[in-house]
């Protein structure tokens, strides 16, 4: 039961969209410094789209960005490792292998002209319906026809007997990947509703903010809704955000420090919390018990930084976001951060300490801890099913969403003024299309609010 309360305290910041403020404090507290400060990666301009997509797949680790090589021959080892998670990626689509195993090849040196041999070998290992018409064709004439690879000029044009670096490997499979879930009609199908007044148009996506590999790709029909749109909306821009205003909320600026604020077992509790996961006992004295809370929130669900980091790269809002700097999309916020850093920093004192202690006390429970974890996975292949009665019975169960000062801050007077503002883009002179991407809660809110205003809503992942 208490670890049934301690989950529905949780989960509101990965359905009602506080976690995104929960990810700007992730990028400000010295908690989180050094990966806030880490280096750019050489990445080439042409691949850059493709990896946004490619690097949610888990095919890859995005540490490969990192090590120095990414430009450089990939190796054996490195390939074999590409290979095997882009058949693990491909097998989630159910198809009937026609033999066990795909040989590796044993050349030292990995070619263009291997990647693709090995990528076509790995696709036609399956029992693939017509669609793919994968027969009659040489393997770089498939995959070039398909937009797998890309280049003209036969192979001499393809230069397919030069090495291929780490980066031409992950791009070929991430396409493959993408090419092979959209032949076969598949993709997470999310929890999206078109809504239509005149010649406006919103697609209204519901957004989980700590992805997991199963959400990408997406089912075509959202990234179709999301290139046809004129503009991006989001609760706020956590790329492009102003964060002085979250910083100066998330901290005492009287002189007074936390533990001049909090009980002293809550302040021990914090300690030994600290202690247990390997950080500066003194990390948090001059901040709020919120800005703790929602920083310290992704250790309950992650025992590896490392997946932590993976699920905020691949929330929902980071993807959109992402997607619309790369294409030129304009960006516009429905809130901003100062009102989501005011929803939870006016919290009471005694509310923010009380969920404080629920979350040191979930941290200190390996069992807790893994209950919670399971339950955001839960709710997030509720998320991929398309299943909006599910993803509505995870967040609502034990009636707690609703209940508490956060809570009713979180899901009350906000979520009215975002569907005011939704309901004014659909009464605007004109034609105008928008992509529009909130917390999963409070698109199942808005998606009742704007049919109980008469405007048309289609159920749009069920069309």
């Amino acid at each position: 039961m208490q670890e049934r309360k301690r989950w529905s305290r949780l989960k509101r910041f990965i359905g009602t969209g506080a976690l995104s403020t929960a990810i700007l404090i992730g990028n400000v507290l010295p908690l989180h410094a050094a990966e806030a400060n880490v280096a750019v990666p050489d990445i080439s301009p042409w691949s850059i789209a493709t990896l946004n997509e490619g690097e949610k797949y888990g095919i890859y680790p995005m540490d490969w960005y990192y090590d120095g090589t990414f430009k450089q021959t990939i190796t054996s080892e490195k390939f074999s490792s590409l290979i095997n998670a882009t058949e693990k990626k491909l097998d989630g689509l159910g198809f009937t292998k026609k033999y066990d195993s795909l040989t590796m090849p044993a050349s030292e040196e990995i070619t263009r002209s291997i990647v693709v041999d090995t990528l076509y070998q790995l696709l036609d290992r399956y029992e693939l319906p017509e669609s793919f018409a994968i027969t009659g064709v040489s393997p770089a004439s498939y995959l070039q026809q398909k937009g797998i690879i890309k280049g003209s000029g036969g192979n001499t044009g393809l230069q397919l007997d030069h090495p291929a670096s780490v980066e031409q490997a992950v791009v070929m499979a991430s396409r493959l990947v993408e090419y092979t879930y959209d032949t076969a009609d598949a993709g997470a199908e999310g929890l999206m509703w078109k809504v239509t007044n005149d010649n406006n148009t919103l697609y209204l996506l519901g957004s989980v903010h700590m992805g997991i590999a199963e959400m990408y790709p997406m089912h075509k029909s959202i990234r179709e809704a999301f290139s046809a749109a004129d503009d991006l909306w989001v609760e706020l821009d956590i790329v492009n955000g102003d964060m002085t205003y979250l910083q100066e909320k998330m901290v005492y600026s009287d002189g007074t420090q936390l533990q001049d604020h909090i009980a002293p077992a809550t302040y021990e509790k914090l300690q030994t919390v600290l202690k247990q996961l390997g950080l500066p006992l003194d990390t948090f004295n001059s901040f709020k018990p919120f800005a703790i809370s929602t920083t310290l929130t992704s250790f309950a669900y992650f025992e590896d930084p490392a997946d932590s980091i993976f699920a905020m790269a691949a929330g929902i809002d980071q993807y959109f976001i992402t997607n619309a700097l790369l294409t030129g999309k304009p960006i516009h916020e429905l809130e901003g951060v100062k009102v989501q850093a005011d929803v939870l920093g006016d919290v009471s004192a005694e509310a923010q300490e009380q969920e404080l202690v629920d979350l040191l006390d979930t941290l200190s429970s390996k069992e807790a801890s893994a209950k919670i974890a399971t339950n955001l996975k839960q709710m997030q292949l509720e998320w991929v099913a398309g299943n909006a009665d599910g993803l509505k019975d995870q967040l609502m169960a034990d009636g707690q969403l609703t209940q508490g000062e956060t809570n009713q801050k979180l899901l009350g007077e906000r979520d009215k003024n975002m569907a005011l503002k939704l309901a004014e883009l659909l009464e605007q002179d004109g034609k105008h299309t928008s992509f529009v991407v909130v917390g999963a809660a409070i698109t199942l809110w808005m998606a009742w609010s704007l049919t109980c205003s008469k405007k048309k809503v289609t159920t749009y992942n069920e069309c």
